[in-house]
């Protein structure tokens, strides 16, 4: 138990320069709180070409072409998001004021000052940001609106975890830069993930498709969509870190779900053929094919089990027990996993487990008894577990891994020496890494807010993504200035 509390101290020094605390960010307040209507607004996009059947150079654009759209259209394989964020991010810095009337007083003195009194109408020092104006709302009393900058992320699982933690850290900075301990800042935004891969897990549980149509008519239409969107919601946002092996640093962060074994081996696998072979991956429909094929080829050939190479997982201090014939580990953080499944399905049998929330601080951990679980789930759907095991939810997660001499003693045909190289992906990024003796922490950095979108929990988009006090149960659309409504 000592080594699991280690562990679990080693999480806690090594979550980097910004704290859970830290990232808190203001859309957490209820807008009737603030006394001000909060309308969400686009002003950049963020768009992945290579994701998906490659629309991305289409989608980008339409954006561009498109009559009355006023964001910044950016290409990810060509401009450097880190940069172009923290110069948004620092133009729509404000300062932050603890009362909700000094909030109000605020917005109306910037009205005053020079706003012109039209919702969305831009602030002429360039930094996007929108000014503030007062508007009768149904009972009667003055209402602030102020429109919230919404960022877009355009691509799969893997761009919105890439623009979405990339933010997080950069309004953190901001806020925390010198000089702010008298004259605190707050940063408002939003990610929203547009989708444009394979899976789209993301996008499908807040609400936002799992395929896009990339012409005009449907580009307006989503976007007409944002702007209805209820503000509120928020997502976790965690961190991966490898002892040993110097991943790449976009493989640090995880939105989605983190996995080592046979599923990350299929998704690797996928990746390679589509690589060397792009002219055959021009449709999601065929992607998502090419995909299980490569899990159906490995379910045949037969891959190795995971379980047999993990010496302990610890879960908030304690060690949690794995099965030795599991094919794969995932650490989950939405509902939704493999293109819509749901293998979170907490029922009679699972009383000492939650509902898995988006904002709640845990992640839930299970294993894959075959590699063909995904499909079980897929096809019976909650009335079939599909060799799916839970085994724990927590708030910090340590898998230490056996060294290569102890596992391979009870390899069956011990004259040839066993490969070390495990395979893992984070939000559906895959990877290979030497697991001999790794130790691999995932904790939590902070939360983003997101939006949920009109296809949240309608047929087709898989299980739609739950707060810590429930669902969220704002209408679609709101109307701005909508008296008695929830944020």
């Amino acid at each position: 138990m000592s080594e699991a509390n280690d562990a679990l101290g080693r999480l806690s020094t090594d979550e980097g320069s910004f704290s859970a605390d830290g990232m808190s960010s203001f859309m957490t307040i209820p807008s009737r709180h603030l006394m001000i209507e909060m309308v969400p607004q686009i002003e950049c996009a963020f768009i992945n070409k290579r994701s998906g059947a490659k629309n991305g150079t289409l989608f980008l654009q339409t954006l561009n072409d498109l009559d009355g759209v006023k964001c910044e259209v950016h290409d990810l394989a060509t401009e450097d998001p880190e940069e172009l964020l923290l110069k948004y991010l620092e133009g729509w810095a404000k300062p932050y004021l603890s009362s909700s009337r000094g909030l109000l007083m605020s917005s109306s003195q910037a009205t005053e000052d020079g706003g012109s009194g039209v919702v969305g109408s831009r602030r002429e020092d360039g930094g996007g940001g929108r000014e503030a104006a007062a508007t009768p709302c149904a009972s009667g009393s003055s209402v602030s609106i102020s429109s919230i900058p919404v960022i877009m992320a355009c691509g799969g699982d893997g761009t919105f975890s890439w623009i979405a933690s990339t933010a997080l850290k950069l309004a953190h900075d901001v806020m925390t830069s010198p000089g702010r301990k008298d004259r605190p800042l707050r940063v408002p935004y939003c990610v929203i993930p547009f989708p444009l891969g394979t899976g789209n897990d993301m996008s499908g549980v807040l609400g936002w498709g799992r395929s896009l149509d990339p012409s005009p008519e449907g580009a307006r239409k989503l976007m007409e969509a944002v702007q209805h969107a209820s503000i509120g919601p928020k997502c976790d946002v965690w961190g991966v870190k490898f002892n040993k092996f110097q991943s790449m640093s976009r493989f640090s962060t995880m939105c989605n779900y983190f996995s080592i074994g046979a599923d990350a081996k299929a998704s690797k696998l996928f990746e390679n053929h589509r690589t060397s072979k792009p002219g055959l991956y021009r449709s999601q429909s065929f992607n998502k094919a090419s995909y299980a094929a490569f899990g159906g080829f490995l379910a045949l050939k037969g891959s190795s089990s995971v379980g047999k190479r993990i010496r302990r997982l610890v879960v908030d201090g304690k060690e949690v027990k794995v099965p030795a014939k599991a094919k794969a580990l995932i650490v989950l953080n939405i509902p939704s996993y493999a293109d819509g499944t749901k293998p979170w399905d907490v029922g009679k049998n699972h009383p000492h487990f939650k509902e898995a929330a988006i904002d709640d601080g845990l992640v839930e951990i299970f294993c894959l008894k075959s590699i063909l679980s995904i499909a079980f789930l897929k096809t019976f759907r909650g009335i079939f577990s599909g060799g799916v095991k839970k085994l724990a939810q927590g708030r910090a997660v340590s898998i230490e891994m056996h060294p290569m001499e102890e596992w391979a003693k009870n390899k069956s045909g011990g004259t040839t020496s066993p490969r070390t190289n495990l395979y893992a992906q984070v939000d559906g990024e895959s990877f290979e890494f030497d697991c001999d003796q790794e130790c691999i922490d995932v904790y939590r950095k902070g939360s983003v807010p997101v939006l949920f979108g009109p296809k949240r929990g309608k047929a087709l988009q898989g299980p739609p993504a739950k707060l810590k006090s429930g669902s969220f149960n704002a209408r679609w659309p709101k109307s701005p200035s909508e008296g008695g409504l929830s944020p």
